[in-house]
């Protein structure tokens, strides 16, 4: 039985300074923790070595008081980015997707797939695995978590369970081996083989793995190894103490709003042909898009197309949080996970803590439809259901334009505020 107090070692590549979803969870299991008499040491990679997608310092606050060590560790996407961009370091290699545009995106493809595994932050592992050993026996624990992706996170756990013994929970934000845009690299059978037997390793030695999903994602899981393991799942939250902060606005324009990753592997071309659509057959109707976050380029080239688009650029969290309590229609779209289970992303708890309409486009049938589905108010539609799309958007819209006030159904989602995520975290440390 673990005492209160006890320190545990969290093992995480995204921390503050860094922004996006890969590090919220995290970073709000140890607000809770601490708050909640455990005392959480967090092992990361220093900020000049890493590779981070977006910077919000906004977060900093949230962490204050929480032991935190870094490492050094050589940057090989930075290398890349430079090769890839002709030696411009201010562009930024998109996140989730990686597009092949000419033939050095090619062959850096070859190169990420088959000499990287599994993925290009594998430089961290030797010295996070040093700086661990010392941070554990200089604080006597015996308890740590890894959280990937990026999942070379795991080796570092796999390593110091082999060495010291620990008792060891491996987070899988998303899938390893099965993670969507692994299809975009040129990867031969030795790469896919090793890549795989590393992922069965961590499954096989963790203590507990932990993920933001279960339907289905625990059996494939349980099903690369032949050992029976404890599969946990929390979904990612919604912090309480911020969205206390923001109170809805009436709205002068019916505001259309997304807000995180948009990538390829996103079914967004269906909701440009129906609000253009939509549109054409109302040509009255008048609304706003508005949009905040991670978008390449070619995408807003698209979305451009429909009147009154506003894209916003990375929002510092707390912002965006905002942007989504004042929306009538929050957009969400699942990643194509080749029909496989979509993990639940804190944004989408986030999206439903607003107590606005949700519009989805992805998998009507999966484990976040399901979710969605328990407020009233939400639908979740196919890309092809252009009609559906269209008909939801003018039902919201004529009940906004009549002064309808959709009443907020928050108890579905009152049991996944970070604070109730991490009650269920200790459950789980403890059961080890």
């Amino acid at each position: 039985m673990l005492s209160k107090a006890k320190p545990i070692l969290i093992i995480t590549y995204y921390w503050p300074p860094s922004g996006g979803s890969g590090v919220q969870r995290w970073l709000y299991f140890s607000k809770y923790l601490k708050k909640l008499g455990y005392s959480p040491i967090v092992l990361s990679i220093d900020v000049k070595s890493a590779s981070f997608s977006s910077i919000d310092k906004s977060l900093l606050k949230e962490v204050e008081g929480i032991p935190i060590h870094y490492v050094k560790a050589f940057n090989w996407i930075k290398i890349y980015s430079w090769f890839r961009n002709g030696f411009k370091s201010s562009i930024k290699v998109p996140q989730g997707e990686f597009s092949k545009k000419g033939i050095s995106d090619y062959i850096a493809s070859f190169i990420r797939g088959n000499l990287f595994i599994p993925d290009a932050r594998i430089s961290w592992i030797k010295p996070a695995i040093r700086k661990a050993i010392k941070i554990i026996n200089d604080n006597n624990i015996d308890q740590i978590i890894t959280s990937g992706p990026p999942h070379s996170t795991h080796l570092i756990g796999l390593k110091l369970k082999s060495i010291l013994k620990t008792k060891w929970i491996a987070d899988f934000r998303d899938p390893w081996t099965d993670l969507f845009y692994l299809k975009s690299f040129y990867r031969l059978s030795f790469a896919k083989k090793k890549d795989s037997l590393l992922e069965k390793k961590v499954l096989s030695n963790a203590d507990a793995i932990l993920t933001t999903a279960s339907e289905n994602f625990h059996k494939e899981l349980q099903s690369k190894i032949s050992v029976k393991k404890r599969f946990y799942k929390i979904y990612n939250g919604f912090d309480a103490d911020l969205f206390n902060n923001f109170n809805k606005e009436i709205n002068e324009d019916f505001k259309i709003v997304f807000t995180g990753l948009l990538t390829s592997n996103h079914p967004y071309k269906s909701v440009i042909e129906s609000l253009i659509k939509l549109k054409k057959l109302y040509s009255n109707i008048k609304f706003k898009i508005v949009f905040a976050g991670l978008i390449s380029d070619e995408i807003l080239e698209e979305f451009e197309l429909i009147p009154n688009f506003k894209y916003y650029g990375y929002l510092d969290h707390s912002k965006a949080v905002d942007l989504m309590c004042q929306a009538n229609i929050l957009l969400n779209f699942l990643f194509d996970q080749n029909k496989k289970s979509s993990m639940i992303s804190g944004k989408l708890i986030e999206y439903m803590a607003t107590g606005n309409p949700i519009l989805m486009i992805g998998d009507s049938e999966g484990e976040a439809s399901k979710l969605l589905s328990k407020q009233s108010y939400n639908l979740t539609v196919k890309p092809t259901e252009i009609d559906l799309i269209i008909s939801f958007i003018k039902t919201i819209y004529d009940n906004w334009v009549k002064g309808k006030i959709y009443e907020a159904e928050l108890s579905p989602v009152l049991p996944f505020s970070r604070e109730e995520n991490t009650k269920s975290l200790i459950k789980i440390i403890e059961g080890l």
